[in-house]
Formats: C-alpha cells, structure tokens, sequence
C-alpha cells in the first residue's frame, strides 16, 4: 500500500514538473516573440473588424497579407544569428513594399475577382478619397498605417514596410554621417505643398476622386462603384499616373539625396512629408526602445548603430523621439543586451539627435 501511495505521489510530482516546464516554455516563447504576436493580433483583429463591418471580404484578405508579411519578419528577427538579422527586417519591408506597390498601387489584388484597380497610396491619393468622403483605400490605409496605428507601434512603418524605404536600406550608405542642422523643415514644406495641390485641383478646378479613378474589367461583369469609369487601358486612369511619377519623383530625389549626402535615410530625415504625420501619434507610442542603466556599459554602440541618428543613451529609459523607426538595430548591436524593445505607456517630447557640426 504504501509503494503505491509512494508512486503515486511521484507521479503527481513528475506531472507537475511537466505542467511547470510547459509555463516556463510558454512565457519564453511570449517573451521571444511578444513584438510578432502584439503586431499578428492587431492586423488580423483589423482585418476580420472591417471585413464583418464593411461586409467586405477585400479587407480581410488586404490586412491579413500585410499583418502576415510584417509578423514573419519579425517572426524571423529573434531566430536568427546576430550577424544575419538584418534580413528578418528586409524580408518584411520586401512582402509589405511588393504588396503595397504593386498589389495596391498597381490594382493587381483586383485581378482575384476579375479587374484591375489602381489606387494612387501615395499621400495626395489619401487626400482625394479623404475630401470625398469615402473610407477606403488610402483612407484606411493612412488611418492605420501612419495616423492612429503610430500611437501602437511608433514608425515601425518606416522601418519595416515603407517601400521606399526598401530600395533605400540596400544602398550602400548605412553609417549616417549625422544630421543636417534645419534640413527636417523641408518635410513639412513637402507635406504643405502635396496637401495645397489637391485642395487647389478639388476646389478650384473641380479634379474629384471620380476623376482620377478607373477600373479595367475582364469578365464584362463589373459594376460601377462610387462613379468609378470602365477604361480600356491602364494608361487611361490617372490613380495610375499619380502613383506612378509620385513614386518615380521620390527614388529619384531619395536615391540622389542619399548619394550626395552619404546617408540611406536622407530622405526620411529631410523629404518625406508622410513623416510628420506620423510624428504626432509616435510620441505616445506604446511600443519603444527602453535602455536598462546598469546593464549598458555607454560602449554607445547602439548610437552608432541608428540609421536615424538618435542619441539614445541621452535617454533616461525609454526613447520617446519620434524619429525612431523600430528597425531594432540598436538592440542588435547592444553587447550586453541593456537596450530592448518595451511595451507600456509614456510620452515625452523632447529630441536628442546626433547632428553635424558647421563646416
């Protein structure tokens, strides 16, 4: 009696070592993986919420292919070697950008239910679809993306999903020289002047979004939404043409920004006008780096690291400057794992960035 009395406390026991094991494994894996499963549930919770409210099966299909793109980039950041961690970040922007440019910008998602509809995602196409009323296409995606999604994730756009951006970090220029004194103004003036020209065109010149849209059927079973006209070529919508020289006018100044100035992200620093949007919202972000003092042995690694030219040890905790764009690599290049992506709420507004001295 009592060798069974015994076995069966030590089974007991051995299962709940097991049950234990199975937590501690558990929490690692949440741990590992907290940044991939907050980013998973957030696009897929957009996705299903707007397709049930929209009765639209588009959206369901649109977010989950950019939430998944993002969370297996960022499913692959923690896996792999220290040296080869960048490529989790170049996978992710390579999915999103592709998905963007050409399956959004070019219409080529449609082609699933027979047509073909460019949509202009560039700041001046959120305007059209803004002013007429409609909440769809840039709307939506500015709205997440680049206005009320920052407040989540900060820039984490900018860093991992921005086309543009894409191109940019293959370049050969990674180590920033440093800022330009007043040059980041400039992304404002582009930001006044993008936003001028559509309001010029809407209330001057009557130029609405049933002008600039077009669809291209190829079941002859389409049917017009929204004042939206059947075209014969791709030629003739003009979404396709402000999309199109909008983003040839940005690799053009983006790429020449970065040769002269030695610098992949001039561009972002100084030109983007969807940056200052997305400042706003950064500032509260719930995501950020957090920097633990009296692990960090100020080897200011992680500064010299920062495509953005934070000066993130000026921080007493956590970096509350908007220019931070989540690309993680401050976190790669710590030696004693102080610096670490965190989240809770704080805000804080000031700006430590490492800018060039006069010539």
């Amino acid at each position: 009696m009592a060798r069974k009395t015994n076995k069966i406390i030590e089974t007991t026991e051995t299962s709940d070592d097991q049950t234990e094991i199975g937590r501690t494994s558990f929490r690692m894996f949440l741990k590992k993986y907290s940044i991939m499963i907050t980013i998973l549930t957030i696009f897929y919770t957009v996705a299903i919420t707007l397709w049930l409210v929209l009765d639209n099966i588009f959206y369901l299909i649109n977010f989950m292919i950019i939430g998944t793109s993002i969370g297996l980039g960022l499913g692959l950041w923690p896996v792999l070697q220290k040296s080869k961690k960048h490529i989790a970040r170049k996978v992710s922007q390579v999915l999103v950008g592709s998905y963007m440019f050409f399956g959004l910008g070019f219409g080529v998602i449609y082609l699933i239910w027979g047509y073909l509809e460019p949509e202009n995602m560039q700041l001046e196409g959120f305007w059209f679809w803004l002013i007429s009323g409609t909440f769809a296409a840039g709307v939506i995606h500015y709205s997440i993306a680049k206005i009320f999604g920052p407040t989540l994730f900060g820039r984490g756009w900018c860093g991992w999903s921005c086309w543009t951006a894409a191109v940019l970090d293959l370049l050969p220029w990674k180590k920033s020289p440093g800022r330009k004194k007043m040059w980041g103004y400039l992304r404002y003036v582009h930001l006044a002047l993008s936003t001028i020209l559509v309001f010029v065109l809407v209330f001057v010149f009557n130029y609405t979004l049933s002008t600039t849209r077009g669809v291209i059927d190829f079941t002859g079973y389409y049917t017009s939404q929204g004042g939206t006209h059947l075209k014969s070529s791709l030629f003739q919508i003009h979404e396709f043409w402000w999309f199109l020289i909008g983003n040839l006018i940005y690799f053009t100044l983006a790429i020449s920004l970065a040769a002269i100035l030695k610098d992949n992200r001039a561009f972002c620093k100084y030109v983007c006008p969807i940056a200052p949007v997305m400042k706003i919202c950064s500032r509260a972000s719930i995501m950020k780096i957090s920097v633990d003092k009296e692990t960090c042995i100020q080897c200011r690694a992680c500064e010299r690291a920062c495509p953005m030219d934070i000066k993130i040890l000026d921080y007493s905790t956590r970096v509350t400057s908007t220019e931070c764009i989540q690309c993680l690599e401050c976190v790669n290049a710590c030696p004693t794992t102080a610096i670490k992506a965190t989240f809770r709420f704080d805000i804080g507004f000031k700006e430590y960035l490492r800018v060039q001295e006069a010539s």
